[in-house]
């Protein structure tokens, strides 16, 4: 290969290097543009501090929301509190009351009965011997009837344990007894047959004329 050749080739060379070092540059030229854009007039953003505020009360919200928490319709939360206890709420939880038997704490957990109307309950038994019925609690003293319709579900009634009184006795000593149902016109009625012999089926004729109720309590 001669000289002039040689210089050729290598002239040549030269302009496919330089022509692909400038293709090169025009490729990554937009680049370079755009990455130093952004480092010469980049500004940091500042934070929304409202939005900020707002994810935190979120959270707050969030973490203080127990198993019990409602929501409305408009997404506002109300704790959900439990109700006190009453003697009406726990009617449906309480046990069954013997009025026979019941002492003053066992008749307070009646609804609408406290110390007061307990006392007049036991003491008002303790004259009739014992209640037959539950309707008898009217004519405890200063009963409301509002309580009584209350009560008188709750109450049951144990007649064994009822004191009875022996009709021939009533009929031989009637100022001896005393009972709410005994009036002073029969105990008279019975001292004008008095002088007879006992007669079960006399002292009903009498009751008849008197107080039924007392019947209740007789054993003839």
């Amino acid at each position: 290969m001669s000289f002039q050749s040689a210089k050729h080739a290598s002239g040549s060379s030269n302009r496919e290097a330089k022509g692909f070092l400038f293709l090169i540059f025009i490729l990554i030229t937009p680049f370079l543009l755009q990455y130093g854009y952004r480092y010469l007039f980049y500004t940091p953003q500042q934070p929304d501090l409202s939005t900020i505020q707002l994810l935190t009360d979120s959270c707050e919200s969030t973490a203080t929301d127990g198993p019990y928490t409602k929501y409305s319709k408009e997404g506002k939360s109300t704790k959900w509190k439990k109700p006190l206890a009453t003697k009406d709420t726990r009617r449906g939880k309480q046990k069954m009351v013997d009025l026979n038997t019941a002492d003053s704490s066992a008749l307070e957990a009646l609804p609408g009965i406290g110390p007061a109307f307990a006392k007049r309950i036991i003491k008002y038994r303790t004259l009739l011997g014992g209640y037959v019925k539950a309707e008898q609690l009217k004519e405890v003293y200063g009963m409301p009837e509002e309580t009584y319709v209350k009560i008188k579900p709750l109450c049951t009634l144990s007649i064994a344990a009822v004191k009875k009184i022996p009709g021939d006795s009533l009929w031989l000593l009637p100022y001896k007894f005393y009972h709410p149902y005994l009036s002073k016109e029969l105990k008279a009625a019975i001292v004008q047959k008095k002088k007879t012999p006992y007669d079960a089926d006399v002292l009903r004729v009498l009751l008849k004329s008197s107080d039924e109720r007392l019947e209740w309590y007789l054993v003839y």
